[in-house]
């Protein structure tokens, strides 16, 4: 077993009351997480890993930050996670964080007590969970991300369908009234 302090580094976000004018309009948002979650297989595995401490979605916890929001700041409700790649593969940890039902009882453990179900940094360096060999963590993490993105690509398709009939019903509905 290996704790996650061990290998990354944990930094929660800032309080949003605190951030300035500029840093407000740069903020990270959850519609932001829900785009990196589902387009992580694109990220660069070098860039942190942005962790929703307190997830109302409770298998969408983790996920790599994109090019395009890795320089915004984050608030409370998020931690950032920067790892060890040579380590632990980025999305292999986020299938981890947001799917093992080993890290979600450890994590239930640690929140034992809280009034606030939330997962403060200090609590997150302490998780711990078994670390397979590097090739078993990218298959896994590849896999991982892949199906996220594919899904991802489904709805969106699906969406743009959806769409098109409603225009279509609009259209028709419009011209039964003249």
């Amino acid at each position: 077993m290996v704790q996650l302090g061990e290998l990354a580094e944990i930094v929660s976000g800032s309080n949003i009351v605190r951030l300035s004018e500029s840093q407000q309009d740069r903020k990270y948002t959850t519609a932001d997480f829900e785009h990196d979650f589902y387009t992580m297989k694109l990220a660069n595995p070098q860039n942190a890993i942005i962790y929703q401490q307190s997830s109302s979605m409770p298998h969408m916890s983790a996920a790599i930050l994109s090019d395009a929001n890795k320089e915004k700041v984050i608030s409370q409700i998020f931690a950032i996670i920067r790892i060890d790649v040579s380590r632990l593969n980025p999305w292999y940890l986020c299938y981890l964080l947001n799917q093992s039902q080993e890290v979600a009882h450890k994590c239930s453990q640690c929140l034992q007590g809280s009034v606030i179900a939330r997962l403060s940094a200090q609590l997150m360096r302490q998780v711990e969970f078994t670390l397979p060999d590097m090739a078993m963590q990218k298959k896994m993490g590849q896999l991982y991300a892949t199906a996220l993105y594919q899904h991802y690509l489904e709805v969106m398709q699906a969406n743009r369908k959806l769409d098109g009939v409603l225009s279509v019903l609009r259209d028709m509905d419009e011209r039964k009234r003249r």
